[in-house]
């Protein structure tokens, strides 16, 4: 079985293909379900179009790549089925993917983001509304197969198709390997590991963060911007290498999930929770979106909100080396049960095998 995948992003670049079918490729080959890329973002589309740029720039590199994506898309042709990614295209109405049902080719559709819920992009601003956010639904329809990553994706699926799969963001066992002792007692390493896009969820606890950061039993460590915003809270911080993203998170003794409460939160798929628990790492988060399903609160990890409890719970871990060890191990477990591309390689094979039933 040959997939074509048709998604905006570059590969290897961008969170969620990184945890979903660039993932999969490997149980998917040995099922003999092979993957060739079709990408939407040309190079320097790809530069500009998260950051601080012109708007008239990245409308006139949007149209570049949406013409340059067409003879890219037309391949599809040659493919037993193919993948769409969120959407073909960053911009405009499903064109590319009607034309794809329309040759009769099936079509698996991932969703791993509430696109469904309108946005405005604080980088985009007004581009975001090109974006036609009614297709997601016309999507889910025309597909053969859904795939989603969270409960409120299946739910929204499910209105308009039958066979809609639930397979979580997962990491891969041999790279997140498990717990680890710990190290000599001293300063408890607390931390959070993110992007650019999602640095800006620091400061729902920065005033329990400024509190942690004057204490000498604790260091603060955070992994993905250049910079955090917290020019008032004691910490160190370094980018996101995927060279070294999994050395870097293991430094972490406690990992910190907090999230604002927006129209997308509550139904997101967060996989740095599964990340941490995969090394054996416990970790304070907010209860939103899967939050609450993955941790199970009190024994794989723990559950905050409001500054009082961010910094009761932080600290308790951060003095009771037993319970973080305890809570770390069974966090790896559950993590590895459930949350790695291994535990999920039979659900993944047959959701693309449904899609030529």
């Amino acid at each position: 079985m040959r997939v074509l995948v048709l998604t905006p992003y570059p590969y290897g670049t961008t969170a969620g293909p990184r945890s979903s079918f660039e993932l999969w490729e490997s149980v998917l080959a040995d099922a003999g379900i092979t993957l060739d890329y079709a990408v939407f973002e040309t190079d320097e589309l790809h530069e500009i179009i998260y950051q601080a740029a012109p708007l008239s720039r990245k409308a006139y590199e949007m149209g570049r790549a949406y013409l340059k994506f067409l003879p890219k898309a037309r391949a599809a042709r040659d493919y037993d089925a193919v993948l769409i990614n969120r959407e073909a295209t960053l911009i405009g109405p499903a064109l590319v993917e009607r034309w794809v049902a329309r040759i009769g080719k099936p079509i698996i559709y991932h969703l791993d983001d509430p696109l469904y819920i309108p946005y405005r992009s604080e980088t985009n601003g007004a581009l975001a509304y090109l974006k036609f956010f009614g297709k997601v639904k016309s999507l889910c329809r025309m597909a053969k197969v859904v795939t989603a990553n969270s409960p409120s994706h299946v739910a929204f699926a499910q209105q308009v198709n039958r066979n809609v799969w639930e397979i979580p963001s997962v990491v891969d066992a041999n790279v997140y390997d498990g717990w680890r002792e710990q190290r000599d007692a001293g300063e408890t390493c607390v931390g959070w590991s993110g992007s650019p896009s999602t640095v800006g969820n620091l400061q729902v606890i920065r005033e329990p963060l400024r509190e942690l950061g004057e204490r000498d039993d604790i260091t603060l460590r955070f992994i993905g911007a250049p910079d955090f915003n917290l020019p008032d809270v004691r910490h160190t911080g370094v980018s996101w290498d995927p060279k070294t993203e999994v050395a870097d998170v293991r430094k972490l003794d406690i990992g910190l999930v907090p999230l604002p409460l927006t129209p997308w939160t509550p139904h997101k798929f967060y996989l740095k929770l599964v990340q941490y628990m995969a090394l054996g790492i416990p970790a304070v988060a907010t209860p939103l979106g899967s939050n609450p399903i993955v941790i199970e609160d009190g024994k794989t990890g723990l559950l905050a909100t409001g500054d009082h409890q961010w910094t009761r719970l932080i600290s308790l871990l951060a003095g009771d080396a037993e319970l973080r060890e305890a809570m770390g191990q069974r966090a790896a477990e559950v993590a590895h049960e459930r949350y790695t591309v291994q535990a999920n390689a039979e659900k993944i094979v047959a959701a693309f095998r449904s899609a030529l039933t």
